[in-house]
């Protein structure tokens, strides 16, 4: 966290002032800093990595059986393999068969209710046996560090295996080796894993890098690390992209439970796309179903990690994903995350969609000592939009931190991010800080229409949005390249002067629409930092309804630090948690967190100078048709202009009902108090919980209440006249309105002996049926009147 920090900071020191880099030197940072050169890159169509030495020679002509081969209980399975010929299949009849087996050549093995018992690597396939296919095996690994299938060769198909016991279900070599200073990449193509029940492992169950990895429709349970610094992973599918073909990932209805490592970080899914020589032109990751991951880090449901280097990403859709029962327990400082996803693109100009949408996410616990929870994390760097949309989250419980969802844009070629979060569902959140939507972009933004309900928080944001676009009108900086500690400070000395004597300014445009909030009297509902538009919302039962904060503030709570610190103490903690300096001593440290201190402290004063202003907060539905306390605005870095504001109405049509019959009740709020009528905008406006309506007389439903949500700001309802006299129709909403509807007796026929008719009116209390009645009304009381004006006289 504190390097995303320090980075966030850079980011914004130096504004983003990249150039794009070239393929060569984001290379380097792929592989951790090591050089890559070209001719260290060894890559093949078919045939891709070293041979090893002890590759088992071709049988001669006279060993070579038939091209189907079936081996009987009792028989050895290697021994068939090895004097098969290539192409061949071999069946394998039920049994029982202990056998570490070598795959040196193409084949087809299948077993039919074989059970193979291996003491280390039931079957080994080497780069020589491209287009292998292993289908149909019961696999019992004896060694706690041993492996049912490892891959090493391209076209292999792993089809319907069951496997028990061992570090790693399925797995394939890294695929990027350092051997004497240099990087030899091993690309294994087009991995198929489909249908597999792996269950009962000591490290993953799937973990794979390959080209083009189609992994679909697995089953893996019970994946328990118990290691000191030991990850479990239920499946790992890492998309490598190295070569000129389009690179596709597919990654689909597997179902992973009960993931847990002890002692490190646990993951119930790693997926990545990483596109660098080609084009990323499948990601498909639905229909994954992840339950019970525990760790005593980092727990992750699902985490998604898609790279492009000087290529062009496609929309990238994330969605069809169940989410469930994500824990750190009450493991101290730890995080659980419930599906993370960030999308890298550097030399790209075209902008590329992601979508992360129709995600179910529940029970997310971190109950361990300051332990933070997440429900969707998001981050898309360069030209990456994100759209966050109709995901539902509830159930999540932290002691420290909770946030429902986090997306972050940085843009840094022109500072035109665009994050659109919308249409989430967000309830049932506890922990003493909840953000229940957090929302950063260089660029512009839009949250609208989301619900966000039910918290339990000491103190809560419920939405806030942050929107940056400098225009740096010739800001131009150079960041010195392996400078020494002592050229870094004078660069940061230098950087102070330089932003006082640069004018820019910051734009970005923040749009907050249609939510639903509501609190427990202690929240605020919308912090902003710069001027943004805030309309048609409903956010009810609030401490703050609108805070208008500084950056400094904003970016501190985001990363869980204290806003209050001074500028000199988060230098201290910026410097220390890099590892460029962990060799300073303390006083260097706090030598240099000085210069950096006052830096921080010239920075912040002139991000809040460029993000000054007004926040436009009319025309909102604050639980009142009073006007709103002006304390619950806190202007911290501008003004929050709140008037006119929505007011609630009620009305009844028709007016008057007999016994028996129905009145359309409506409620909603489309007018101002200034009497602006909003009704045309409808669409814009909030949906979800909840308005109640009550009536005296009548009935809703055979009841006397009944409580309905929202759609579009609108709520319609059918009272019943089932007694005669005036109704009073009340909606509450923390606020109410009202509204009558007069119910008359019901007329009814009465049949005589002569064969005559009539029409009667029924016996009752109510005013009569026949006539006006309000005219009848208002006879009685003119007579009243007259009565007691003659007893005067």
């Amino acid at each position: 966290m504190k390097n995303q920090l320090f980075i966030s900071f850079l980011l914004i020191f130096f504004f983003i002032g990249l150039s794009v880099v070239s393929a060569a030197d984001n290379a380097t940072v792929l592989y951790e800093d090591k050089s890559i050169e070209n001719d260290a890159i060894l890559i093949e169509n078919d045939l891709l990595g070293v041979v090893e030495d002890n590759v088992i020679e071709a049988a001669s002509n006279d060993d070579i059986l038939a091209s189907e081969i079936t081996v009987k209980d009792g028989d050895s399975i290697q021994s068939a393999i090895d004097k098969a010929e290539a192409g061949s299949t071999i069946f394998v009849s039920k049994g029982i068969y202990y056998e570490d087996l070598v795959v040196s050549k193409e084949l087809s093995i299948i077993g039919h209710d074989a059970v193979l018992k291996a003491s280390n690597t039931a079957f080994k396939i080497l780069p020589t046996a491209n287009n292998t296919v292993i289908s149909g095996f019961h696999i019992i690994v004896a060694d706690i560090n041993g492996t049912g299938i490892h891959i090493n060769a391209s076209g292999c198909k792993i089809i319907d295996n069951t496997i028990t016991g061992g570090n790693m279900g399925i797995g394939t070599d890294e695929f990027a080796v350092n051997k004497s200073g240099k990087i030899e990449i091993r690309v294994i193509n087009n991995t198929s894993i489909i249908g597999n029940n792996i269950t009962n492992l000591n490290g993953a169950g799937i973990s794979i890098n390959t080209y083009n990895p189609i992994v679909c429709r697995n089953r893996v349970t019970n994946i328990v690390n118990t290691r000191v610094n030991g990850t479990a992973i239920g499946i790992k599918a890492n998309g490598i992209g190295v070569v000129s073909d389009d690179l596709n990932v597919k990654v689909t209805d597997n179902y992973v439970s009960n993931i847990k490592s002890l002692n490190e970080s646990a993951y119930g899914f790693d997926i990545g796309g990483n596109s660098v020589l080609d084009t990323l032109n499948i990601f498909d990751v639905g229909g994954n179903v992840v339950e019970n991951v525990l760790a005593a880090v980092n727990a992750y449901g699902i985490n998604i990690g898609v790279f492009s280097l000087n290529t062009t990403l496609p929309t990238v859709d994330v969605s069809d994903l169940t989410i469930s029962h994500i824990s750190t327990s009450n493991y101290e400082n730890a995080s659980a995350t419930a599906l993370s996803v960030s999308i890298t693109t550097i030399g790209q100009n075209d902008t590329s969609d992601t979508l992360i949408h129709d995600i179910n996410i529940k029970d997310i616990r971190a109950l361990g000592k300051n332990s933070k929870a997440i429900g969707i994390t998001t981050t898309g760097v360069g030209p990456a939009d994100l759209y966050v949309f109709d995901n539902n989250i509830k159930n999540i419980k932290a002691t420290r931190l909770l946030t429902g969802i986090s997306a972050t844009g940085v843009d840094y070629t022109n500072f035109t991010a665009f994050i659109d979060v919308s249409n989430n569902n967000i309830t049932n959140l506890e922990s003493s800080d909840i953000k229940a939507i957090n929302v950063m972009s260089l660029g512009n933004a839009a949250i609208n229409k989301n619900i966000i309900y039910n918290l339990k928080c000491d103190k809560a944001t419920l939405i806030t949005g942050v929107t940056l676009s400098f225009d740096l009108n010739g800001f131009n900086i150079t960041v010195p390249e392996n400078a020494t500690i002592d050229e870094i400070m004078e660069f940061i000395n230098d950087l102070g002067s330089k932003l006082n004597n640069t004018n820019f300014t910051i734009n970005g445009n923040l749009t907050v629409m249609g939510n639903n909030l509501e609190g427990t009297g202690v929240e605020t509902g919308f912090a902003v930092v710069r001027p943004a538009k805030i309309h048609y919302n409903r956010a009810v039962n609030l401490k703050y309804n609108v805070v208008k904060d500084s950056t400094r503030k904003f970016i501190l709570e985001s990363y869980d630090y204290d806003p209050d610190m001074s500028s000199e103490e988060l230098a201290y903690i910026l410097l220390k948690s890099q590892e460029m300096f962990e060799n300073c001593t303390e006083e260097e440290l706090r030598n240099m967190s000085i210069s950096l201190g006052a830096f921080l402290d010239t920075m912040f004063g002139n991000l809040d100078n460029a993000t000054a202003g007004v926040v436009d907060a009319k025309f909102n539905w604050w639980g009142s048709n009073s006007k709103p306390s002006r304390s619950k605005f806190k202007n911290n870095n501008g003004a929050v202009r709140y008037d006119p504001w929505l007011v609630m109405r009620v009305n009844a049509n028709p007016k008057i009902i007999k016994k028996g019959q129905y009145s359309k009740i409506t409620v909603d709020v489309y007018r101002d108090s200034s009497g602006g009528d909003h009704s045309s905008k409808s669409k814009l406006f909030f949906s979800g919980p909840k308005v109640t309506l009550f009536s005296d007389i009548g009935s809703f439903n055979g009841k006397k209440s009944i409580t309905l949500n929202w759609t579009n700001g609108k709520v319609t309802a059918y009272l019943r006249g089932d007694k005669s006299g005036l109704a009073t129709v009340t909606a509450s909403d923390y606020g109410n309105a009202s509204t009558t509807v007069l119910i008359l007796g019901k007329n009814h026929t009465k049949h005589y002996r002569d064969g005559n008719i009539k029409t009667v009116s029924a016996k009752s209390n109510s005013l009569p049926a026949a006539g006006n009645p309000l005219l009848l009304l208002v006879i009685v009381i003119m007579l009243l009147g007259s009565i007691g004006v003659y007893r005067d006289k």
